[in-house]
Parts: structure tokens; sequence; C-alpha cells
């Protein structure tokens, strides 16, 4: 009788140790990636900014949202390492975002992204006002001086929109390891802001006054008579004011004033 010819099971090839190794290599990526929740209420900004940090490999972002609410929500409920928010949320009877924000998440990271503004500029709304005509002075939301009021709220960084990408990863990884990192103009503006002796007050009430004009370009006959001072009052305080920012004439005082105006909210 004729044998019948067995044929023998082909058996799987072995899996490849090298995919099996980059499958383990993406997995230990993921579980060790820093995890971002993206805030910002323009939807081709927000895209743009979570495909940015997504080709990376070294960010996921697990949430996004459009206004402070959805914010709040989305924190609470998928508790990332750290809140990129640009400042351009809608809030809630005009409050300013990262307060509101942080009054219900205090232990949040925030790192805060900005650009010059538009709305309650320093032109419009004159630092002179809070003491010439009783009005309060709303610092600005969305100005050039947005990002030293975020530090001053709680924010961990701050970066320009038109920053490098390689600063806002870098930025994106001191948030998350608790470290601050702030961009040149707000480190600088902090400074002055803070003073020189203990975080007092870098100005009098007085020099405060008169800075405040110099911001708006006014001349010492100008300022002597909007503050029923004489002139050699003015000269004196307005020596005083250069010689603590460390500026040689008045017009750089002006220009340096009216970049940081939180110079002026103390």
């Amino acid at each position: 009788m004729a044998q019948r010819n067995r044929v023998k099971p082909t058996k799987r090839p072995p899996r490849s140790k090298k995919l099996a190794s980059a499958r383990r290599s993406r997995r230990s990526s993921k579980d060790s990636a820093v995890r971002i929740v993206v805030a910002d209420n323009q939807a081709i900004d927000r895209g743009g900014l979570i495909g940015l940090l997504e080709t990376t490999g070294e960010f996921e972002v697990v949430g996004e949202s459009a206004n402070v609410e959805e914010t709040i929500q989305q924190c609470r409920a998928l508790a990332p390492d750290v809140l990129v928010l640009t400042l351009n949320l809608p809030g809630q009877e005009r409050n300013a975002a990262i307060p509101a924000i942080r009054a219900k998440l205090p232990e949040l990271r925030i790192l805060a992204l900005s650009e010059r503004g538009v709305e309650n500029c320093l032109v419009l709304n004159p630092p002179s006002r809070k003491w010439l005509s009783g009005i309060p002075l709303d610092m600005c939301p969305l100005g050039i001086d947005c990002l030293q009021l975020a530090a001053t709220q709680g924010a961990m960084a701050t970066l320009r929109r038109s920053a490098d990408p390689e600063d806002l990863f870098r930025a994106i990884r001191a948030v998350a390891q608790g470290q601050a990192w702030y961009d040149p103009m707000t480190a600088s503006g902090m400074l002055l802001t803070t003073g020189h002796d203990g975080g007092r007050p870098l100005f009098s009430g007085r020099e405060m006054q008169v800075a405040a004009l110099i911001a708006e370009g006014k001349s010492n006959k100008e300022i002597s008579i909007s503050l029923g001072i004489s002139g050699p009052t003015v000269k004196k305080h307005v020596g005083h004011i250069l010689e603590k920012i460390g500026l040689p004439d008045r017009l750089q005082a002006g220009l340096l004033l009216a970049r940081n105006p939180l110079i002026l909210s103390r």
C-alpha cells in the first residue's frame, strides 16, 4: 500500500524581535509622556498647537477646551501634568481665566501663551486715570503686559505665541517638573515690578503718579499742571524714577513704563 505523504503544517514565523521592541518602546514612551490639556477658544489655533505638540512623541494631549468652564471640567477629569492656556478664553463676569481656573484647581500647573492684544490697552486706558479721574484701572487681560499679569496670577511659565517651538517644548518640560519658566520680557518686567527691596513697590505714591504720566509722554510742565506740584518737584521725582530703573533719560523711561504697565499697578 502506498504511503500517504504527510504534509507538515507550516509554522508561523516568529514575531520580529525588532518589531516587538519598537512596540514596547512606543508603549513606554506613551506611559512617560507629559499629559497636556490645551485651552484656546480658536479651533484652528487649538488644532495647530495640538498637532505641534504631538509631533514630538514626548507630549500626549489628553484634552482640549475652548472656554474657562470647559477647561476646569477637562483638567478636573483628566488631571494633566500641564495646562497650556492661551489668554483668550471667554470667562464669566470678566474674570481672568487663570484666577478662575486656579480657584477650582489650585495645584494645576499652567503655561500661559499670548501675544499683543487690543482690548483695554494702555493708550485707551492710560494708567494716570487711576489717580487723576478716580476711574479704576483694569490691567489689560490681552496686551503686551498680559504674560506678566499671568505670572503674577500663578502661571508657572509664560511664552509669546511667536516664540520658537523649541522654547514651547522647553517650557512644558520645566513646568511638568515643577519648575518656573518665563520668557525674557516677562522675567524683566517681573523684576522691575517687584522692586529691589524685598518685593516692596519700586516707586513711592507720588513717583508712581509721575511715572504714569511719563508713560503717556507728558512733559514736566504738563505733569506739574496735572498733579498741581511745582516744576522743580516734578524734576526731582523724574530723577528718582530714572535712578531706580537705571535709565539715563525720560524718553527711555517712558518707553519702558509704557511696555511694562504692571510696574504702575503697585
